[in-house]
């Protein structure tokens, strides 16, 4: 269970520049409850994807304040953590993972992990890094991809495929190659975890919509183009709710975005 922050602009740009300074300030804020770790991956000026981990707690952290007040880039995603029960809190299990020039971080979980595990080969994983079931989500689009599936596909097939298996997971996804940023919002059912936010002690202070809409996916468009995608949590205008079972690819080169049906992922997949 994590947040998820991501945008795609038409030139070299900051977090805050296209979401504000106040709303960057308040989603490093939500490290205060997601305190597993944070990390963010973006692209260089060579196009290349690029990754930062840090296994320690955000929400005060400068070099997370920098990533995304300071750091300008084409394309980014950036990652909270709050550890699933049993998944252990160290670097290689820190989103976004990085494999193939691909970039992936996930908020959610899918149980019983070990009904996930026996669907991937260790190699598989071990090409991602980490042991939890985010990296086997990650380890089965890139084994699709594998297969010559493009990555927009081989992405909402995977998510249609593991709600068939795992009807109460919750699977938001930020995924972005040097070609595409790919948004899945797909949560139908899942359980909140109440259980997490009685445990911090935050009380009033929990942040915005987490009991009601925790798992909720929104995105926004800039005047300039720039598309942004985030976790609940935040405040402001021009955020838009992404429909339950919905994938969203913004094309990088021109930042057009299609939104397409998982359920029609699921048919195309048959």
């Amino acid at each position: 269970m994590c947040r998820l922050l991501g945008y795609a602009a038409p030139r070299p740009t900051s977090a805050a520049e296209v979401i504000g300074g106040l709303a960057c300030a308040e989603w490093q804020r939500m490290g205060r409850l997601h305190c597993d770790g944070w990390g963010t991956a973006w692209l260089d000026e060579l196009g290349s994807v690029r990754q930062f981990r840090d296994p320690s707690d955000g929400t005060t952290n400068p070099d997370l304040a920098s990533a995304l007040v300071d750091h300008e880039a084409t394309a980014r995603i950036t990652h909270l953590r709050l550890a699933t029960e049993g998944m252990r809190n160290e670097l290689t299990n820190t989103h976004p993972f990085v494999a193939d020039g691909i970039a992936f971080a996930h908020n959610g979980s899918l149980h019983p992990v070990e009904r996930l595990r026996a669907m991937v080969d260790p190699e598989e994983v071990a090409r991602v890094g980490g042991t939890t079931d985010s990296a086997i989500v990650f380890a089965l689009i890139l084994r699709a991809v594998d297969a010559g599936v493009p990555l927009f596909e081989a992405t909402t097939s995977t998510v249609a495929t593991l709600r068939d298996e795992f009807p109460t997971a919750a699977i938001n996804l930020l995924v972005m190659s040097d070609a595409e940023l790919i948004a899945v919002h797909s949560n139908e059912g899942a359980p909140v975890p109440t259980d997490d936010f009685e445990a911090s002690g935050l009380g009033p202070d929990l942040p915005l919509d987490h009991v009601d809409h925790y798992y909720q996916l929104s995105w926004s468009r800039s005047e300039d183009g720039a598309v942004a995608f985030s976790s609940s949590g935040l405040v402001g205008d021009g955020w838009q709710r992404m429909a339950q079972h919905t994938a969203a690819r913004v094309d990088l080169a021109t930042l057009s975005m299609d939104v397409v049906d998982l359920a029609r992922a699921r048919r195309r997949a048959a």
